[in-house]
């Protein structure tokens, strides 16, 4: 099966990025400027500057990935993009029938913080990409504060 940067990647669309920005203002900067999702969910964006950062949302981390967009581009032909859109895992979530619909991505049944949040086809599942920004930003949100190893109970309402 070939794999695709369509597979890997795409756009939100303009209510996914409002619904993101919402939903994670409490750790974006003022200025965001999306360049880029993966299809597992994550976000390239820059923040007034040249300078390109990773927004993980199965960790909460933003983390400076380029000086420029330009340096970017040419790190998506190398294996950063590998760790960063995770091909194989793609790969795999195709061979077993999870397919994106326009302006979706893959989310998590229990995110990677926690002990049982793996990057495995049974830990992901397809769903539109502003249900995935909206219900990542609001867990890690809600636990953000607590020491690590904290025993976490959900109630969805």
């Amino acid at each position: 099966m070939n794999i695709t940067w369509n597979d890997l990647s795409f756009l939100p669309s303009a209510e996914a990025l409002s619904v993101l920005q919402k939903a994670w203002a409490w750790l974006l900067p003022p200025r965001f400027e999306p360049v880029l999702a993966s299809t597992l969910g994550d976000v390239f964006f820059q923040q007034g500057g040249a300078e390109v950062f990773w927004l993980n949302m199965g960790t909460a981390e933003i983390t400076r990935v380029a000086s420029s967009r330009s340096e970017f581009m040419k790190l998506l032909g190398t294996e950063k993009a590998d760790e960063w859109f995770l091909p194989g895992l793609i790969e795999q979530l195709h061979a077993a029938g999870k397919f994106l619909q326009p302006d979706g991505c893959y989310t998590y049944v229990a995110l990677p913080i926690f002990s049982e949040g793996k990057y495995e086809v049974s830990n992901l599942n397809p769903v539109p990409s502003a249900e995935h920004f909206y219900v990542t930003g609001e867990v890690h949100r809600q636990i953000r504060s607590l020491p690590n190893g904290s025993k976490v109970r959900f109630q969805w309402t």
